[in-house]
């Protein structure tokens, strides 16, 4: 089980959403549209919005990234 921190909820989001979901990962999904966070909330484990390019929301959301740990997935 890993946990995913997935930053917007359109599709391609939503769509990572369901298949991690299924794949057992505890997933905190954050998107500033409330109709897309209200649609997320049975495939993630918490959904926040706001803003994620706003470096002060993330750090209310207990959500750090590392410099030296964070590598980017590849698609």
């Amino acid at each position: 089980m890993k946990n995913i921190l997935l930053i917007g909820l359109g599709r391609f989001g939503k769509h990572i959403a369901i298949q991690s979901s299924q794949l057992g990962h505890e997933i905190m999904a954050v998107d500033l549209d409330e109709e897309r966070v209200n649609d997320a909330l049975p495939y993630v484990t918490n959904a926040q919005i706001g803003d994620s390019t706003n470096e002060e929301f993330l750090k209310s959301r207990s959500v750090g990234i590392s410099k030296t740990r964070w590598k980017p997935p590849v698609c």
